[in-house]
């Protein structure tokens, strides 16, 4: 799928370790996330299929019959502080999507931009465990369905949205079925995927300053620029939607 369907490129995979650190990434393309599978393999290839190596996943995916089984054997953990504790002081590598929903179903229009909204727990983690955070981001992958709307008034709407704490439910055009409540029951489109891994960046704040707000904004401000940078440049390069 990544090599053939998605014709995954991959750039600065030199930078990803193997050891306690804190892959920050952007999120793409709904609930198929193509760009993560595109992570794991890159970070497989470099490292070996036995290396270890965790992901924080939304609550509501794990409650998904046979999906949520798969994706733990694949290395993924409930996407909360205490997860990403256990695996940083194990020493392991750890992927965090701050977005989460509201980036990986953020409007097609939108699809360049990183969307962190007020998340910042992953600067606080960071600091707090002393680890590096390697930024990771993508083209392609969130041009696997056309999302129209950011979803959040039907989402508020929905009872079961709040039970699974999806904050996004947005409309989308996808094969086969054209218009479904976020891409749901579609196929995601051969899009071409370039992916990203930039340098480790070392926040050099002491542990205590993980609590200090304005230590973490600017840490926040820091990670996110450059991490919109790097977007930018990707985007610029990137000729037709899905052809790539």
């Amino acid at each position: 799928m990544v090599d053939y369907y998605y014709r995954c490129e991959f750039e600065g995979v030199e930078h990803l370790r193997s050891d306690a650190s804190l892959m920050v990434a952007t999120h793409n393309g709904g609930i198929y996330t193509p760009d993560a599978y595109c992570l794991a393999v890159a970070f497989w290839r470099r490292f070996g299929l036995e290396a270890p190596g965790y992901g924080l996943m939304h609550q509501a995916a794990f409650r998904v019959p046979i999906l949520g089984p798969f994706l733990t054997r694949l290395g993924a953990v409930p996407a909360n502080p205490d997860s990403a504790r256990i695996v940083l002081e194990s020493g392991y590598p750890c992927v965090v999507c701050p977005g989460g929903d509201l980036d990986s179903l953020k409007p097609f229009s939108q699809r360049h931009q990183i969307m962190f909204g007020d998340r910042r727990g992953f600067i606080r983690a960071a600091i707090r465990h002393q680890v590096p955070i390697v930024p990771v981001v993508s083209v392609g992958a969130h041009e696997t369905m056309y999302v129209i709307n950011d979803g959040r008034k039907l989402a508020q709407a929905l009872p079961p949205a709040r039970w699974f704490r999806v904050k996004t439910i947005p409309l989308a055009i996808s094969l086969p079925l054209g218009l479904t409540p976020a891409g749901l029951l579609s196929l995601p489109l051969p899009s071409k995927i370039v992916l990203r891994v930039l340098p480790p960046m070392e926040l050099a704040e002491s542990p205590e300053r993980a609590d200090d707000p304005e230590t973490v904004q600017r840490c926040y401000d820091h990670v996110t620029g450059t991490m919109q940078r790097a977007l930018d440049d990707l985007a610029s390069r990137r000729r037709w939607p899905v052809i790539g």
